[in-house]
């Protein structure tokens, strides 16, 4: 799981393209804090609890389904979290994405001025499950792109790569498993068995991502080229359908700048593949990241 959900996503080629601010040298604008910080949010920034009372997707509609075959084991008498000296983030997150356009031979024809995604601090919600002793949280936040590009006027295609985000579970470094999204897919449910507090308990996972232009402009070069500038925004919804009492749900972002990967790299990783849980640590380094506790307020 090198450089966890290398997702990608196309991009309509618009007349018009999106106004942003360079955001090309920022580096690691997050917030460190040391420990187990669960996160809550700033309650005027929640919906009306007294009117929203279910989730704002329907789990039984994603785009691709799988079952993980191993049993998670959310059980832990020492927290795995608490050793592992985890930079913990406590507003939004600054992470690296590449926007690629290219001509009909598939050559890469662009040259980037911006390549640093804001993520949001995410919102967390809580509903009861239909099953008596499940709790379902919702998770949601936003990923805002500020692309900049020099490039032809004429373009077979547009795309742009990021990273995002996993969760684990603090308890054990468990990660959750996943369906990498692509162009395939923007939904997906996962579905499996946990051990919590000494029983045997179903675990569901579902992910949905939604896409918006924000804004767009071009403007020529004096070479006959195109400045190209354009805000994207996706808001991305995670649902955890988990037992009563547990709470140990965390985000991590990868942060590490890999912009330099080869285009044949990136075109590869445009595929819905499944990966199943691990514990996290055997393929990363925990210095690439930061890390969100998730639960609900109070």
């Amino acid at each position: 799981m090198k450089k966890y959900l290398a997702a990608i996503l196309t991009l309509s080629v618009f007349s018009l393209m999106l106004c942003s601010c360079d955001t090309r040298g920022t580096r690691d604008p997050f917030d460190d804090g040391d420990g187990w910080t669960g996160e809550t949010t700033d309650e005027s920034s929640l919906p009306d609890y007294s009117v929203k009372r279910a989730p704002s997707h329907d789990l039984s509609r994603v785009d691709a389904t799988e079952n993980f075959s191993e049993v998670m084991n959310f059980d832990s008498n020492d927290a795995w979290g608490a050793h592992q000296n985890l930079r913990m983030a406590h507003g939004s997150i600054h992470n690296y994405f590449s926007y690629y356009s290219l001509d009909r031979y598939q050559n890469r024809v662009n040259e980037n001025y911006s390549d640093v995604s804001i993520i949001s601090r995410p919102v967390v919600l809580e509903y009861p499950a239909d099953e008596e002793g499940y709790v379902i949280y919702e998770v949601t936040y936003t990923q805002i792109f500020p692309v900049s590009s020099k490039e032809p006027a004429n373009i077979s295609t547009a795309f742009f790569s990021y990273h995002g985000v996993g969760f684990l579970d603090y308890y054990t470094g468990t990660t959750y498993p996943v369906i990498n999204l692509s162009t395939q897919i923007d939904s997906f449910s996962v579905h499996g068995d946990i051990i919590f507090q000494g029983q045997k308990y179903r675990m569901s996972y579902y992910e949905y991502r939604e896409q918006e232009l924000l804004n767009s402009s071009t403007e020529t070069a004096e070479d006959g080229m195109v400045y190209v500038k354009e805000t994207l925004k996706i808001t991305s919804t995670s649902y955890f359908i988990v037992p009563e009492g547990y709470d140990g749900i965390v985000m991590f972002v990868y942060v590490a700048d890999d912009t330099d990967k080869p285009l044949e790299d990136v075109l590869a990783e445009d595929n819905p593949y499944f990966v199943e849980p691990g514990i996290f640590g055997d393929d990363e380094n925990p210095d690439d990241y930061v890390f969100i506790g998730i639960t609900a307020p109070q």
